[in-house]
């Protein structure tokens, strides 16, 4: 009998031309929902966003690789999965351009005010002249990048090209890529005092849980704004909408949020100084086709009786 690789992924994410690689080596199954019976007999998954932690794993005591959509895979407890001798991969270096472009367009779109001026077009241009959408030029400005790792140095590199100065904050200094992209090292505190864009490029750790949040605000510039195209608690939401509202900074550009899909109601899908998108910075046809491929390698791989080649960083001298 064939071993049963689950997908908790869309046809349009992980295409069925993908998925035939796989189907030599194994049954694959495409799950929505509660999908704990197939669960049982499982032996790979193919996870998207669900919390797969020891109350998951307790339903599916044949699982032996969890590949993660994605790059990040804060919803996957590793350490319970190491623990239990299951694989965890994800899909690192494939996305970093679409998530670098995607912070862009979100900074050119608030400084150039692109939806407002797309609502000007079409309610008020010719009627009047107030309130026309002027925006602000790129060159001289100061952006900060909170995380400089492959994503941050995706957006450095195409920051050079604006006459931005940039800069940046993170554990790790990268020497190495200061002067290539025309960067430099600051410390948290002179970020959030200089940038007057802050993009956010961090993973969602326990140390960076809410590592902006009412006193990162208040520290900023009153016309700073803030771009988070990371996770979603990263940014305390809750400061954040304050800030928004009080005009303690003057924008954010929003791609990801404490709870998604992000529930309508919210007090910021109210504000005008908010720009927002569904967690689409990966979503491009070309880089979700290279993110599926990677999935279907790591677990090609392992159905074959190798090691997995995309293995997080914390199993990386891990053998099962």
């Amino acid at each position: 009998m064939k071993p049963k690789v689950l997908v908790s992924y869309r046809e349009d994410n992980f295409p069925e031309e993908v998925a035939d690689k796989l189907r030599p080596l194994a049954e694959v199954i495409r799950v929505t929902g509660d999908y704990s019976e197939q669960l049982r007999e499982a032996e790979v998954l193919l996870a998207s966003g669900e919390k797969v932690n020891d109350d998951f794993l307790r339903k599916a005591p044949k699982l032996k690789l969890v590949s993660r959509f994605g790059v990040g895979y804060d919803a996957v407890d590793v350490d319970a999965c190491t623990r239990k001798g299951i694989y965890v991969c994800h899909t690192p270096d494939v996305l970093s351009g679409a998530v670098a472009d995607l912070t862009w367009a979100f900074i050119l779109g608030w400084m150039r005010r692109i939806p407002e001026a797309d609502d000007y077009t079409r309610t008020e241009w010719g009627k009047k002249q107030k309130g026309f959408p002027f925006g602000w030029d790129m060159q001289d400005k100061t952006l900060g990048l909170l995380g400089f790792g492959r994503i941050g140095a995706e957006v450095a590199k195409r920051g050079k090209g604006f006459g931005v100065k940039m800069i940046y904050y993170d554990v790790v200094r990268r020497q190495d890529l200061e002067a290539q992209y025309g960067i430099t090292y600051v410390t948290f505190e002179e970020l959030l005092k200089t940038s007057d864009i802050i993009s956010v490029h961090v993973p969602l750790i326990p140390s960076t849980k809410g590592i902006l949040s009412t006193p990162q605000f208040k520290a900023m510039k009153k016309t700073a704004i803030v771009v988070n195209t990371s996770r979603g608690p990263v940014i305390d939401q809750k400061a954040l909408t304050e800030a928004l509202k009080e005009k303690t900074i003057a924008g954010a550009c929003l791609d990801v949020f404490e709870v998604e899909p992000a529930p309508l109601t919210e007090e910021l899908f109210k504000l005008d100084n908010v720009i927002v998108a569904p967690h689409m910075a990966s979503g491009t046809w070309e880089t979700r086709r290279k993110m599926a491929e990677r999935c279907a390698e790591s677990i090609k791989a392992y159905l074959e009786g190798n090691r997995p080649p995309f293995i997080v960083p914390e199993q990386k001298n891990v053998n099962f």
